[in-house]
């Protein structure tokens, strides 16, 4: 028989669960907006954000991520507080050298995210070492903001899924979101402001998913999934259109 949650881990189910729900800040949605712009320019070269080259290269990076990132998870790559300007610095680089710098731009912010993702899964107590510890970090990338019933039901669907199956499977996804930045760096002038500016949302936005996953995951082990399942409806944060969504 599991405990019942006290007071302080509904606490933490609460806020992982806000965070969960979280709209999108300005930011994001004003490259969004850059991002619809350079779709059009780059319609006519039959470019699109779902175009295959695109998935390969996310599921590349994504590889390359995992196998830094993960496997080699006590390498000295960046501190946590230096993540946000090196994206930012490779963002500006990679608009400023245009379809030339998107590659390289994308294999590092892929593994700057994957990097964090795997900070926040060690220092929720994760077991990188196992199979489920790995493909955990794999789920931030097919996660979207939404309720919770999205959120158990989009893990549900990836149970038992091995990380490097997981991969191949979120690469579409991950593509998608490589292709609208793409896009809003191929904007005349603004590209490289575009660039920069979502690689640092992109980074938070993973960051705060992950630590939310990680911080449920953590939980359920010490509760029970059935526990935290049954708590999380109650615990769901107050529909508020000017700071979440559905």
């Amino acid at each position: 028989m599991t405990p019942a949650l006290n007071d302080a881990a509904r606490r933490e189910l609460a806020a992982a669960l806000a965070d969960l729900h979280r709209r999108d800040g300005l930011v994001v949605r004003a490259a969004d907006l850059l991002g619809r712009a350079g779709t059009r320019m780059l319609h006519p070269f039959g470019i699109a954000p779902d175009h295959p080259i695109l998935t390969t290269i996310a599921q590349a990076a994504l590889e390359r991520a995992y196998d830094i990132a993960i496997l080699g998870l006590d390498l000295p790559i960046a501190r946590t507080g230096a993540s946000l300007p090196l994206v930012a610095a490779s963002g500006i680089a990679g608009g400023f050298a245009g379809p030339a710098g998107f590659v390289p731009d994308a294999l590092f912010t892929t593994l700057m995210i994957m990097r964090e993702v795997a900070r926040a899964a060690r220092d929720a107590g994760e077991d990188l070492s196992t199979e489920t510890g790995r493909a955990a970090c794999i789920h931030i990338f097919s996660l979207r903001t939404g309720d919770e019933a999205g959120y158990f039901s989009a893990r549900f669907m990836l149970q038992g899924t091995a990380a490097r199956t997981l991969l191949a499977r979120v690469a579409a996804r991950w593509g998608l979101v490589l292709g609208e930045k793409f896009a809003a760096q191929a904007v005349p002038l603004l590209g490289a402001a575009a660039g920069a500016a979502l690689n640092t949302a992109f980074l938070a936005h993973y960051r705060r998913l992950a630590r939310a996953h990680f911080s449920i995951r953590r939980l359920e082990r010490q509760y029970g999934h059935a526990a935290i399942h049954a708590a999380a409806p109650e615990l769901r944060p107050v529909e508020d259109a000017r700071f979440f969504e559905d």
